[in-house]
């Protein structure tokens, strides 16, 4: 099999968790770390987006754990590895973090082939009563990222209200969750604007092919052919594309213009500064204003958590503290914008309208569809 499925790592982590109601929520035996399996699909780690988001859930918390990295190659070399891993039983868990077409129907089967073994699936759902989900509002969150794009398209004279879209694969149903709710909130801003022009929606028809979304980018940033003043970019790995078109745009036809940036939003994680030689040193050009970030840290350690008390509820979704996760509990929202905000790309008028379009959301005054 020409495939990454072997353990790419093996590690034991000593963590510490302090419960809400003071001490320690769990520490296993020292000598006898508890097992936990974490596998995702190529290209895995290092994004970003959402395995990277996923992946910090786990080193939340005060416990004793072995964790087994995997990464696949597709779902069903998956497949195969969570079969073999369930088949050895030698974890409390497995995690599966992923939206994948077909991940979920892969997960499912494994799970009822080997009904005592629990299963972790981040990305989306499955109703058996050993496997654990967690589902974000995706289209929630994205529509307060099509708002803001629709905003910072028509902020000050020098930028021309055209908005663009790549995305990363089409069949993908979070990533067609995310443009929906990103054209509504985008529609919605634009009944008050009034100038805000989409371009064509472009798929990349991969996770991790940063060549084609470098040349779509470029394409839709281009004076001449695009003339986008954001993009919103949902395509996970292909963000590096995306970052070396922003940088190109910047040198050749942004940089001379007062005011007008090569913004993009990013999706399924934090992904400003994607690109640096150190990503946490935040240094050099970025214009992520903005990501779409699901909380699918906070649901691997509620899932963990769960796992190492014997709390464990299969069949349930633990995206937010009181299932799926929502702009309402928490467990989906935009990442940070104060750095944008302190030059005043992101003004404090576009923080308040995504501030109360979240709550329009919540209280139900804006539905979406």
């Amino acid at each position: 099999m020409s495939s990454r499925s072997s353990i790419i790592s093996s590690v034991i982590i000593v963590i510490m968790v302090f419960s809400a109601v003071g001490g320690y929520v769990f520490l296993t035996n020292q000598y006898v770390p508890s097992n936990i399996a974490v596998v995702v699909i190529d290209p895995g780690f290092g994004d970003r987006s959402m395995a990277d988001q996923a992946y910090e859930g786990l080193f939340t918390g005060e416990v004793v754990v072995s964790y087994d990295f995997t990464v696949a190659d597709d779902v069903d070399d998956l497949e195969i590895i969570i079969d073999g891993i369930a088949g050895d039983q030698n974890h409390d868990v497995i995690l599966v973090i992923g939206t994948e077409v077909g991940l979920a129907a892969a997960v499912d089967t494994v799970a009822q082939t080997y009904p005592n073994q629990r299963f972790g699936f981040i990305g989306g759902f499955v109703d058996q009563p050993n496997v654990a989900s967690a589902t974000f509002a995706h289209d929630e969150a994205a529509f307060l990222a099509g708002a803001l794009a629709a905003n910072l398209a028509v902020d000050n004279v020098n930028r021309t209200g055209v908005v663009g879209i790549i995305a990363s694969v089409a069949a993908d149903p979070v990533v067609a969750e995310l443009i929906d709710g990103f054209l509504q909130g985008l529609d919605y801003a634009n009944q008050t604007l009034g100038n805000v022009v989409l371009l064509p929606v472009v798929f990349v028809g991969s996770y991790n092919d940063s060549s084609t979304a470098e040349v779509y980018a470029k394409n839709m940033w281009n004076p001449a052919l695009g003339n986008a003043s954001v993009i919103f970019a949902p395509v996970r790995a292909s963000i590096l594309g995306i970052r070396e078109a922003m940088e190109y745009a910047n040198l050749t036809w942004f940089g001379n213009t007062t005011n007008h940036e090569p913004f993009v939003i990013a999706a399924e994680g934090d992904q400003n500064y994607i690109g640096n030689p150190d990503v946490d040193i935040r240094t050099g050009p970025s214009w992520v204003a903005t990501s779409v970030v699901p909380r699918s840290d906070l649901a691997v350690f509620r899932i963990i958590n769960a796992t190492l008390w014997d709390d464990f509820m299969g069949g349930y979704d633990y995206g937010g503290i009181d299932g799926m996760g929502t702009l309402e509990n928490g467990g989906i929202g935009l990442a940070d914008m104060t750095e944008f905000q302190n030059v005043n790309w992101v003004t404090n008028a576009m923080i308040n309208m995504t501030t109360d379009y979240r709550l329009a959301i919540i209280n139900g005054t804006i539905t979406l569809s």
